[in-house]
């Protein structure tokens, strides 16, 4: 037998993991685990894995079983492949999720848009390549996004080449464009699509413009077939009272994530679009459901393992950021994104709201709202609303 990983890939972070990134799926494993899987590329036999790692016969048996059993691993012999996986020292807090904004192109002209007013670029393909060098791997998952990704002049020569890579590639998309010839295409590339569906049609089409609704339904319905859905609302002033029957539909849609946010006031976005912080917090408590990228980690702020490239290449904390920590086009994406942690992420020792009782469950909310609220370390006031009542 020779043991070699099934769309998966060894990961060294805050600990050691395999990450079925097909499955979006992480296994925690023992050094002694680690180890034995480090030789399991397919040029190995299992007796040669077993003498090289140490490992026990019996404990080797009983892990490649389980592994096997839940589509992990394979016998396949590869020749043209090292002996040993070696993966670099993770930077800790690790970097998961790298955000890339491959275009300013969009067929849409949202009214809550964060980029604003945009143009037709597009980030170069080298550059994509560079990023994936260095995030693939520590790194967990790709989300491709725009403007609308899918009018890069060379999308998919970016997808293509994204999934010669041990990670996740989701693709965030309005969906419009998602015919039933662009969904199966993309399945032979990509992971997942999130859909942005802003409500109803009164609701969705107030931040996204008349006719947009159905043709993201088609668009959402059309993915689905191929891959797997997640679905991201704005709670927004004029969706409010769309929620139940929301719920409803996006029940027939087979997402398996719906998650929520509440637009920031950045771009296009003006004060008729933000919602009562009240009733936004009542519906992000009934609502939704998945984890999402933004989780805290370690002692730190919310979002404590993603950053986002921006289509010069710039580096930043995510896209509300305007102000780039460097270029990844010059220098290396593990140095920079040091210096994002330094910059945007702060631990929650450090925060103004560190005494908070529900600190360690709200991390200190989005560091962006909390700097337009007056300060960079101060509170979010939507996260206080929704952890706190209204007033706290």
């Amino acid at each position: 037998m020779h043991p070699h990983l099934l769309d998966c890939a060894l990961k060294a972070q805050e600990s050691f993991f395999l990450y079925n990134f097909r499955a979006d799926e992480r296994y925690e494993l023992d050094s002694e685990s680690f180890e034995f899987l480090r030789f399991c590329t397919g040029k190995n036999s299992l007796a040669e894995i077993v003498k090289a790692a140490g490992t026990e016969q019996k404990e080797a048996a009983g892990l490649i079983e389980y592994l096997a059993s839940e589509g992990c691993i394979e016998d396949r012999r590869v020749e043209n492949t090292p002996a040993a996986f070696d993966l670099p020292d993770p930077v800790l807090p690790s970097l998961r999720y790298l955000q890339l904004h491959v275009t300013e192109r969009c067929n849409l002209n949202c009214a809550h848009c964060y980029l604003g007013e945009k143009e037709e670029r597009d980030l170069e393909i080298d550059i994509v390549e560079k990023a994936l060098d260095e995030f693939s791997p520590n790194g967990l998952k790709l989300l491709i996004t725009g403007g609308e990704a899918l009018l890069h002049r060379r999308f998919w020569e970016i997808v293509e080449l994204a999934s010669r890579y041990p990670i996740r590639i989701e693709l965030l998309s309005n969906g419009t464009l998602i015919t039933p010839t662009v969904a199966e295409k993309l399945s032979k590339y990509i992971h997942s699509v999130q859909i942005s569906l802003d409500g109803l049609e009164k609701g969705h089409e107030s931040l996204r413009g008349k006719g947009s609704f159905e043709k993201t339904l088609a668009g959402i319905k059309n993915a689905s077939k191929y891959l797997d859905v997640s679905i991201a609302t704005m709670v927004h002033e004029h969706n409010l009272s769309e929620f139940e029957e929301l719920e409803k539909l996006i029940e027939t849609l087979g997402a398996n994530e719906w998650n929520l946010d509440v637009p920031s006031l950045a771009g296009n976005a003006s004060a008729d679009v933000i919602p009562p912080a009240q009733e936004a917090a009542e519906i992000f408590r009934r609502y939704g459901f998945g984890t999402g990228v933004h989780e805290g980690d370690s002692g730190y702020s919310c979002g404590s393992h993603i950053c986002t490239i921006d289509i010069d290449g710039g580096v930043s904390k995510c896209g509300f950021f305007e102000d780039v920590v460097g270029n990844i086009g010059d220098e290396d994406l593990l140095n920079l994104w040091k210096r994002v942690v330094k910059k945007y992420t702060p631990k929650v020792e450090e925060l103004e709201c560190r005494d908070c009782q529900v600190v360690e469950e709200c991390r200190g909310g989005c560091r962006y709202r909390a700097q337009v609220s007056g300060s960079f370390l101060g509170r979010d006031p939507f996260m206080c609303t929704l952890h706190l009542g209204a007033g706290k």
